[in-house]
């Protein structure tokens, strides 16, 4: 369960780095409690037996659980009496409407034939549809966790003349939260004909292998959100499960193989050494915690919400203020797509990484300058050289500050000096300034896990270097609809060339608005340094006010009368399409905010 910490507290970031569960008082007053509602699909031919080893797993936890059995209604087994199915599962069509915190769809004896030669397999099609839609965190077991990687990334499975059969020790890749108390390796009972292996997997960008084996294939993948789930094996087997399989095989005349390191000494006579039900019992527990409970919004109805959070310079100028983006973030579970401007001042004598970026150009574009240098002394020469340098290392000694405070990877801190080592050689202004965006959004990214998304890769611009809205818009939807949890730069995108093209100062806001109208979101929230739209410069007039409501015609207004607080180019996409937009502050996360909308709310 998490600790509640108070704002600011030094320990946090110790704490998290050693992955203990904390949350800010913000996030804690909101928290509501209620029973977990979960799905599991069986398509266990034993109906029965599977649900008793999975409602074991799930049992321990405090949470309180309510779930719904499901079946195909397209295919019905003969192991399972019709009455008995009637009485206690349930179709999709009983289901299509609901929302689930979770769901389990376990394997099936089904893995030699090809997808589309499986009779309910349009069905479960459906199903895996409707798991994106309107579940949280679901795991898929054996042939389920094979079937989903082909439905949703395309990944086939490699068949196998002889079947993986046994209990194997796995060493773990991602220690992370799915892994917390494990030891090093754990074991894992595996009973299937088929495959995926990890270099296949890794070329998904939006999966990670958390654990595999040189004989077996991965084991444990996930999506980088957590919310799909894929197990190769069975956490969930009780102790005799291989044992009575292995003796079924027996009495078929299979000839079947001893399972691997299942019986004591391999001998059947000296009984079963079971090495796997603590892990598996730590494993469901984990998901459940860390993966459903402390991620799905109370209302159920909110799975589908759609947000688009943007936080400006001031917000994410030091490791202080990206921890205090993070308890934002992760108070709201419907919060989808963060987008981030680069890091600006920490205080009133310090620059902005842009103003430095800008500076950096500038010398660097005359020491690349052939003519320019044939002209100059050596000392000149020198003294351009020192001076870039210098520059070069505020910018670098900034993102470096913010990795070791807060406690990152090594491996972060190296993808920066690759990144600020590629600009030694760079002349091109648009895509220098944009590695202010570029390095602020890796370093976001891995501070809450989301997965990272460059915008060059979905803002466009055309010929005339004006936005081209229908390719954007499509590309947007392709990259990012379909994702949960994001990280993109702000300022910048590709022109018709595919060069780096930003946009002008404050244009984090134009790409956050964007991305907002695209996906038709609900809301898009800019996070600022201030409490919302002012009734004057608080700097300069005490008696200012916070306005609590007002329309986009009027913020347009004032944005285009010189107020800093919105890029008056990131009001229109907004308005077209009738999405508000909230400014709040994150220094003051609780405070109401300025809401924009067609009309004022009274």
């Amino acid at each position: 369960m998490p600790i509640i910490l108070p704002q600011g507290l030094p320990a946090k970031a110790v704490l998290e780095k050693e992955q203990i569960f904390t949350m800010s008082e913000q996030r804690a007053v909101h928290q509501d409690i209620r029973p977990l509602e979960i799905a599991i699909v069986n398509l266990m031919p034993n109906k029965e037996e599977t649900e008793i080893q999975l409602l074991r797993m799930l049992s321990n936890t405090p949470l309180q659980v309510r779930f719904d059995l499901i079946r195909t209604a397209s295919y019905l087994g003969k192991h399972t009496e019709q009455s008995y199915l009637e009485k206690f599962y349930k179709t999709y069509d009983d289901i299509k409407d609901k929302r689930y915190d979770a769901m389990i769809v376990t394997g099936a004896p089904v893995e030699k034939l090809a997808y589309e030669e499986v009779l309910y397999w349009q069905e479960l099609r459906q199903i895996l549809d409707f798991a994106r839609r309107n579940v949280y965190s679901t795991i898929f077991i054996c042939w389920a966790a094979q079937a989903a990687l082909y439905h949703y990334y395309g990944l086939d499975k490699t068949n196998l003349e002889e079947k993986i059969f046994g209990v194997y020790e796995y060493e773990i890749k991602k220690k992370r939260v799915l892994f917390k108390g494990f030891d090093d390796t754990f074991w894992v009972p595996q009973s299937r004909y088929s495959t995926l292996f990890r270099e296949d997997v890794e070329k998904i960008p939006d999966l990670e292998v958390w654990a595999d084996h040189p004989e077996t294939g991965v084991n444990v993948v996930t999506s980088k959100d957590n919310r799909l789930i894929f197990i190769s094996g069975h956490f969930e087997y009780e102790p005799e499960t291989l044992l009575r399989e292995y003796e079924r095989d027996l009495a078929k005349g299979l000839n079947p193989n001893l399972p691997v390191n299942y019986f004591k000494e391999d001998d059947p006579a000296k009984g079963v050494r079971v090495r796997w039900l603590a892990t598996a019992n730590l494993f469901y527990s984990n998901w459940l915690n860390y993966c459903v409970y402390q991620e799905t919004p109370y209302d159920l109805n909110l799975l589908s919400r759609k947000k688009v959070a943007k936080f400006g310079g001031t917000s994410l100028s030091s490791a202080q203020q990206f921890s205090k983006v993070k308890d934002i973030v992760f108070s709201a579970a419907d919060s989808r797509i963060i987008v981030v401007s680069a890091p600006g001042k920490r205080f009133e004598e310090d620059n902005k990484v842009t103003d430095l970026l800008i500076e950096f150009h500038r010398l660097q574009n005359i020491l690349l300058d052939e003519d320019l240098v044939e002209e100059m002394s050596e000392e000149k020469y020198e003294e351009y050289v020192f001076q870039r340098d210098s520059v070069f290392q505020v910018i670098a000694n900034r993102y470096h500050e913010i990795v070791s405070d807060l406690f990152l990877d090594f491996h972060v801190k190296q993808k920066i000096d690759d990144v600020m080592a590629s600009m030694l050689d760079e002349v091109d202004r648009d895509k220098i300034l944009s590695r202010g965006e570029y390095l602020n959004a890796l370093l976001m990214a891995e501070y809450l896990g989301y997965t990272f998304v460059d915008a060059k890769d979905f803002i466009f611009f055309d010929e005339n270097g004006e936005i081209d809205t229908l390719k954007t818009y499509e590309a947007i939807q392709a990259r990012l609809g379909d994702l949960s949890k994001a990280v993109v730069p702000g300022f910048y995108g590709s022109d018709h060339l595919g060069r780096i093209k930003t946009f002008a100062r404050g244009g984090s806001d134009i790409t956050g608005s964007i991305i907002a109208g695209a996906l038709n979101a609900e809301v898009y929230e800019n996070w600022t340094d201030v409490d919302g739209v002012m009734t004057a410069d608080p700097s300069i007039f005490q008696d200012a006010e916070k306005i609590n409501s007002m329309t986009y015609e009027e913020l347009m207004l004032m944005a285009q009368g010189g107020s800093q607080v919105y890029h008056p180019d990131a009001i229109s996409p907004l308005m077209e399409v009738g999405i508000p937009i909230i400014i709040k502050n994150t220094n003051n996360p609780l405070s109401d905010g300025t809401l924009v909308s067609k009309e004022r709310k009274v």
